[in-house]
């Protein structure tokens, strides 16, 4: 009972957690695709840029927004933790640089004020867009609308405020964000001309593929790749990073159904141990039952048919607690755990499994006693 309730539960917190996390990769950006400058190696559980490449730039984007079908939107992308000033408090925050496309490729939505034009985009405008995180720690809350803000002593006044979005799929902060225009991050704060990444929204989920690898192809063409020259950028689709993390999510689902799989073992030597008991407490029972006629076959079936019992009833038992520890759990507040259908037909069976693997011993030690010696038994 307690390892099918055990292996339900976790089920259920493996099932939650990989839903939640295609949930958090879903509102990451509808149909996105990512474009890193160099090759991206996953370190500590994290994708991250191996060496510093330059090649690029804003003009790939205007580009690939016209040479590439498929793509709905493309936006630069460039992020730096930097110091921001307001007044007199100093706050670490991610400062960033992107267009107006941003919104859309990364699914941001503005809470209040508005976000920065086209032509504050051209003229490289000192305006930028905040997220709650930023607004909680750097102004403690205050409304920053047409407040202003310091990035490396350059003043930057705020007109907009982001929606809450929460955490990404590598737990960091999506509300922890300045972005101000791109051009603007490049020539004032930066002092550069290449960005790091180029984020773009295919036209639909069907398509990401064949947009990635002509988007592959223009780039490699642009950067005058020789044929067997590595790619100087990493394209990461939202399949890509779906089945990455499912993949993960998966291997952590088994390690703790697993771990809790080693309670159905000892719940099975318990089985065994209370079948050699019966067998040797109903020693005289099996010789009168020889003595009629009874086969070695009838014996074993009836102590089979005992410990596939025992199994089914403790089985049932136990996904009638784990069902209910799941649903239980779900009602008062722990969002993560999701019942998984195949958990308990999975345990219906293992439980009579269990019954069969562990009452065979017992079943054919009874059927082998000789029905003389055991009505001397007393």
């Amino acid at each position: 009972m307690i390892g099918i309730a055990a292996v339900i539960v976790m089920v259920a917190i493996g099932k939650g957690s990989q839903d939640e996390v295609m949930t958090v990769i879903a509102k990451m950006g509808e149909n996105l695709l990512t474009i890193n400058a160099g090759e991206m190696k996953r370190r500590g559980g994290r994708l991250r840029l191996s060496g510093n490449v330059t090649t690029l730039n804003l003009r790939d984007v205007g580009y690939l927004s016209k040479e590439v079908s498929g793509i709905t939107f493309v936006a630069p992308f460039e992020i730096k933790e930097m110091k921001v000033k307001y007044l007199q408090v100093l706050t670490s925050t991610n400062v960033a640089g992107s267009t107006l496309e941003f919104l859309e490729t990364r699914n941001y939505r503005i809470a209040s004020g508005e976000m920065f034009t086209e032509m504050d985009q051209k003229l490289g405008a000192r305006v930028g867009v905040v997220g709650k995180t930023v607004i909680k720690n750097m102004l403690g809350g205050e409304d920053p609308l047409g407040k202003t803000v310091r990035i490396n002593a350059i003043p930057f006044r705020i007109i907009g405020i982001f929606e809450s979005k929460g955490l990404d799929s590598d737990g960091i902060d999506q509300d922890d964000i300045l972005l101000i225009p791109i051009k603007s991050m490049l020539r004032r704060i930066l002092n550069q001309n290449y960005i790091s990444t180029i984020y773009a929204k295919a036209d639909s989920r069907r398509n990401i593929e064949r947009v990635a690898a002509k988007i592959k192809t223009v780039l490699r063409d642009r950067h005058k790749i020789a044929d067997d020259a590595e790619n100087d950028f990493t394209i990461i689709s939202q399949i890509d990073l779906e089945n990455l993390k499912a993949e993960t999510s998966e291997l952590f689902t088994r390690l703790i159904v697993g771990v809790a799989a080693i309670s159905l073992v000892v719940g099975g030597i318990g089985i065994l141990a209370v079948m050699l008991i019966s067998v040797k407490e109903r020693t005289h029972e099996i010789g009168i039952r020889r003595a009629v006629g009874a086969t070695k076959g009838d014996i074993v079936g009836q102590f089979l048919f005992e410990s596939i019992l025992i199994g089914l009833f403790g089985g049932f038992f136990g996904v009638v607690l784990g069902v209910g520890i799941t649903f239980g759990a779900s009602t008062w507040g722990a969002e993560n755990l999701l019942l998984d259908a195949n958990s308990i037909y999975i345990s219906t069976s293992v439980c009579m499994m269990i019954g069969v693997i562990f009452g065979l011993f017992p079943a054919i030690k009874a059927s082998r006693l000789d029905p003389m010696v055991a009505l001397t038994v007393e």
